[in-house]
């Protein structure tokens, strides 16, 4: 039984050799393409990054110089405010608008139309801008805060730049705090300048840190839920804050490398194909074992196999002090079998001998065909000649009964000569010899099918 299994568990083992060498190979081709996928997301950042950075760090040069003309001149005239206002503008068409608050309120504004709702607006009042003015004004730096919803409509980013009363000779940013510079940054214009959304759609891309808060800001771009998915990151800087953004392809990390599909499907094509030819090639091994070691008509052990039997069986019976038999078995009357019905009805004889044989011996008993119609046996764990008898006359009995071969009763007769180790032979040659003389004074003998040397002897069993 496990004989007939072993082909099998070799292509398993097989199997499972190749699998676990494809998944190598496959979990480093992932990590490669990966990592590959990393830095194409992380090059695709950086433009972003790169973008963003220079549209805020230009607006933040035009607030500075707004401010500095403030100071110098200790305040500012409205006429003065809207052209330099509309200077600032023209610079850059991300600019919604220019704000100057004296204090707390808003009281300058440019563009003043579509703004209107804005003049009069008291941040101390504003709770949502209020963390974010108050952190410019306690450092003394610009604050990007956003995105904010206005309250004239619309959500934007607000560059923020608080200003201070200092006399010409002062250290500049000096001094009591005069008010705020906002300029209003349009969200969506920034946005598609950056080159978002990604127009190819390759990635996902998501961006949190509202009021420059970085990875302790709220997320204000994208899907929240895509800083949870091992993103690329980057952070975009601003002065006294910053942004995270996180970017993955919208395929996934590996499942846009088709490349890693085909090395799994190549894998497991090669590994059923090894598989089955391990199998194949196992079996077909085993067979020709089989061939090289047994009778292809009886499917009993030959004559290699049988004295290779006989070699283990005397080296243990003389380790243990034990006795064997061998037993040689002739066929009388089986050539008229041959002539009268032909050579298919003498193979299935000969087939239904060794069945016979083979089903009447003990299990631990050994039988061969090594001849046309000769049969030999050895009997193992013999205590007494008694013990003989008992097998061959149960031996007999079943082969002398007739065989139906196509509605006809086919009869043949046997002749079984025996020789015991250690008395009659203590190697194979000599107990063959003995044996087989046995067997022909058995042949020749009417009143008996089998006999045992003794003493050189052939002397007839009782029947």
């Amino acid at each position: 039984m496990k004989k007939a299994y072993s082909p099998f568990i070799a292509g398993l083992a097989v199997l499972l050799i190749t699998a676990v060498i494809t998944l190598i190979i496959g979990k480093s081709q992932t990590r490669e393409f990966e990592q590959h996928s990393r830095t194409q997301a992380l090059t695709y950042l950086s433009a972003v990054r790169a973008r963003l950075e220079g549209t805020f760090n230009s607006t933040l040069y035009l607030s500075r110089a707004l401010t500095v003309l403030v100071t110098a001149q200790d305040g500012i005239t409205r006429s003065k405010f809207n052209q330099i206002a509309q200077e600032l503008m023209a610079s850059s068409h991300h600019i919604r608008n220019i704000a100057l608050a004296e204090g707390y309120v808003i009281n300058y504004m440019y563009p003043i139309s579509g703004n209107q709702k804005a003049i009069g607006l008291d941040y101390r009042k504003t709770p949502s801008q209020w963390d974010a003015i108050k952190r410019a004004i306690d450092t003394g730096q610009t604050v990007v805060a956003g995105p904010v919803t206005l309250v004239q409509g619309g959500e934007a980013f607000i560059n923020r730049t608080p200003i201070y009363k200092s006399a010409f000779s002062d250290k500049p940013d000096s001094g009591e705090y005069w008010g705020l510079a906002s300029i209003v940054i349009n969200m969506d214009s920034v946005f598609a300048a950056a080159g978002l959304p990604d127009a190819e759609a390759k990635y996902h891309v998501a961006i949190r840190g509202k009021d420059g808060l970085g990875v302790d800001g709220a997320v204000f771009w994208g899907d929240a839920e895509l800083f949870n998915q091992r993103p690329e990151l980057l952070e975009v800087s601003f002065p006294n804050g910053y942004w995270q953004l996180a970017a993955i392809p919208t395929e996934g990390w590996i499942n846009s490398n088709s490349g890693i599909h085909w090395i799994w499907i190549s894998g497991s094509i090669i590994g059923m194909l090894l598989a089955i030819l391990t199998v194949v090639i196992y079996r077909y091994n085993i067979r020709m074992q089989q061939n090289a070691l047994h009778d292809q008509l009886t499917k009993l052990p030959n004559r290699l196999l049988f004295n290779e039997r006989v070699s283990q069986a005397l080296a243990s019976a003389q380790r243990n002090r034990g006795q064997v038999a061998m037993a040689v078995l002739d066929l009388n009357k089986f050539k008229p079998v041959n002539d009268t019905y032909g050579h298919l009805a003498g193979d299935y004889v000969l087939e239904q001998v060794a069945y016979r044989i083979r089903t009447s011996l003990r299990k631990e008993d050994v039988v061969a065909r090594t001849g046309g119609d000769e049969f030999t046996m050895l009997f193992v764990g013999i205590k007494s000649e008694e013990d003989i008898a008992v097998i061959v006359k149960k031996l007999t009995d079943r082969l002398l009964e007739s065989f139906i071969w196509k509605g006809e009763q086919l009869s043949v007769g046997v002749s079984i000569g025996i020789a015991i180790y250690p008395q009659h032979g203590e190697d194979l040659t000599e107990l063959f010899h003995n044996a087989d003389i046995a067997m022909y004074e058995a042949k020749h003998d009417p009143d008996t099918n089998w006999k045992i040397m003794t003493d050189q002897t052939a002397i007839p069993l009782p029947l």
